[in-house]
């Protein structure tokens, strides 16, 4: 059976809510729009309560978070979300497909719910003002290292991304104080990356992880981008989709900030680009 519109289900919880979730309420009632474009964070600032508050709320409407909730207001009161399926034994393989759409909707969700865009815009802000960036990663993080190396290249100055760690090793023992070492990695403990990391560090430059929040290399870090995801060997995963998402918000926060000669630079790299591709 269907749910009711979300307002009459806030509407008939309202004498169980806490004050404070109360306040919640009335902001999500009075403006559902803005709860579309909020964050848990956002959305606990402009009713002034906490972020657990916000979250308690949604669980009281049934609903598994803030990410949920943004999604029910999204879709309008459509029907319920698809619920994820284990990619394992007994999945039918036209299935499989459908299944890893999910994982990575659910994942990206999720990541969405916990984001904060201040630390997103401090390290688009050091890269642009940065003489020089070195971006390393290892491993299957080397994937969204070299696209957002292609992303950064008309908006920064002497961009390069390294998955040899002997190369990382040699560039952070070059790197200055006026350039940026931007590090991705999943789990955040590759040797190889946090040691170069730390290096670069202690030269004076300044150090961008984009990895989980409690690992080696976030504590290595003069700037941390927390991206936490669950790792899979088994292909379906949703790490490399988050991971790729955070690289790509960071690339469009750097095009938003850049000066005039950046976006300039990118104009031409995007012609560059049209005229080596075949006209149909």
């Amino acid at each position: 059976m269907r749910e009711p519109p979300l307002a009459d289900r806030i509407a008939a919880l309202r004498d169980r809510l806490t004050p404070a979730e109360r306040k919640v309420a009335e902001l999500v009632a009075a403006d559902p729009g803005a709860v579309t474009e909020a964050t848990v964070a956002s959305l606990a600032r402009a009713a002034g309560v906490s972020e657990p508050t916000v979250i308690r709320f949604c669980r009281a409407l049934g609903l598994d978070g803030f990410a949920e909730l943004r999604l029910t207001l999204i879709r309008g009161e459509g029907p319920p979300r698809p619920v994820a399926r284990s990619l394992g034994p007994g999945l039918p393989p036209d299935e499989a497909p459908a299944a890893v759409f999910d994982a990575a909707l659910a994942a990206l969700g999720a990541a969405r719910e916990s984001l904060d865009g201040g630390p997103v815009a401090r390290a688009a802000l050091a890269l642009l003002r940065a003489t020089r960036v070195e971006i390393w990663a290892c491993g299957a993080s080397f994937a969204a290292a070299r696209h957002l190396e292609a992303s950064l290249m008309p908006l920064c100055r002497a961009v390069a991304a390294r998955d040899d760690g002997a190369l990382q090793g040699l560039a952070a023992a070059m790197i200055e104080g006026d350039a940026v070492a931007l590090c991705l990695s999943r789990s955040g403990a590759e040797r190889e990356v946090v040691e170069a990391a730390r290096l670069a560090a202690s030269g004076g430059a300044t150090v961008v992880a984009l990895t989980r929040a409690r690992s080696p290399l976030a504590a290595a870090a003069t700037l941390l981008i927390p991206c936490e995801v669950t790792e899979s060997s088994a292909p379906g995963g949703a790490a490399a989709i988050v991971q790729l998402a955070w690289t790509e918000a960071l690339a469009a926060t750097a095009a938003l900030l850049a000066p005039p000669a950046g976006a300039a630079r990118a104009e031409r790299q995007a012609t560059a680009r049209a005229a080596r591709r075949i006209a149909s």
